[in-house]
């Protein structure tokens, strides 16, 4: 059997990081209470796979009939995609280190690097915005490159050495920006994330995007086969004879490259750039992607349910906020529903390999 075969037979028992394991064929048959017993826990978890999306819908309707003044409007819905565009983008790139296993602490500090040096090149030091945009964009790859030789190539933990890079941007950003929000970003900028499709802002349509072509890559071609087996079992993945190692470090610099994607659309929808902005992009990326686990593919970093989980955060959040909920409402929203999100998930996963 060639390893490719014996990937699509691993596939099938992989889910979310654990390998469970496959009944044997006899289990099925016909009549038997195995069988049967199967088929309940197959379709109750057909229904389970929806229930993230039952929850967003009832969210809005419960804050569209409590708030019909300011909830259920074009401008609030506008406002909720245009506040989650970045966190979007962001969440896509993570969902690639996460679906290999890995972890990639630096996101938002990449993020906020790469908005800083786009800014003060273009503020400061008169450098056309294409340039700029492209020094941003290698500079972010870089900041991948180091992580993958770090935690791929040197064996190191990616939860710490990612914690350790993201301290490190942090004070460069501080560094290159002097402490100073840097205002006046090329217009251009501005003008490439501020057009909209009705009420639908472009930064949201470059996240939809991003999250498309991310689907794509996951869901029909090999190498999302290849990330979900590695992240699933990555002893067995090496032994099948995978690139396990150059797969793991593109894994890093693509979720580097679209976190650097991120701060571009960040600095032009906010026409400015804060070297403290940074830390509060970290948890919701996260929180979508952990929530996402426990819809459509159950178990597993999905697109689609973590698209679910972001905007299924910012409803609860923004319809509490109109209610009159304090500000920091959002980081105990969101810190609760990651918590919720990895317990549901590993409970899902304890039943099923029961």
């Amino acid at each position: 059997m060639s390893w490719k075969q014996a990937l699509d037979r691993q596939r099938k028992k992989t889910d979310g990081g654990t390998v469970r394991q496959v009944m044997p064929s006899f289990a099925a048959q016909p009549g038997s209470e195995k069988a049967a017993r199967g088929k309940r826990r197959r379709s109750g978890s057909d229904l389970s796979r929806f229930t993230l999306l039952g929850v967003l819908v009832l969210t809005i309707v419960v804050f569209s009939i409590a708030l019909p003044q300011s909830f259920p409007t074009t401008g609030n819905f506008s406002a909720i995609l245009l506040s989650q565009a970045v966190t979007l983008i962001l969440s896509m790139g993570l969902l690639v280190a996460l679906r290999s296993g890995d972890f990639d602490l630096s996101i938002a500090a990449t993020m906020n690097f790469s908005a800083a040096i786009l800014a003060v090149l273009t503020v400061d030091h008169h450098v056309s915005l294409g340039l700029a945009i492209v020094v941003a964009l290698g500079v972010s790859a870089l900041i991948g490159v180091a992580n993958a030789v770090l935690i791929v190539g040197a064996g190191l933990n990616a939860f710490v050495m990612t914690l350790g890079m993201q301290t490190l941007l942090y004070g460069l950003t501080y560094g290159v920006t002097s402490t100073a929000v840097i205002v006046n970003i090329p217009h251009a900028l501005v003008s490439f994330t501020s057009w909209s499709i009705g009420p639908i802002p472009g930064s949201a349509v470059y996240g939809w995007i991003i999250a498309i072509i991310i689907w794509y890559a996951f869901e029909r071609l090999p190498i999302g086969r290849y990330l979900q087996f590695i992240g699933g079992n990555r002893e067995a993945a090496q032994l099948l004879g995978l690139p396990v190692a150059r797969i793991r470090a593109g894994a890093f610099i693509v979720c580097a490259l679209l976190a650097g994607f991120a701060g571009i659309v960040l600095a032009g929808t906010l026409g400015a750039v804060d070297p403290s902005a940074g830390p509060q992009y970290l948890l919701p990326p996260y929180a979508g992607a952990f929530l996402g686990t426990v819809a459509i593919q159950v178990g597993r970093f999905n697109v689609l349910g973590t698209v679910i989980g972001t905007y299924l955060l910012v409803t609860g959040v923004t319809g509490l906020e109109l209610a009159g909920a304090p500000s920091w409402i959002s980081d105990v929203f969101n810190g609760g529903a990651l918590i919720g999100a990895i317990v549901v998930a590993r409970l899902f996963g304890q039943r099923g390999d029961s």
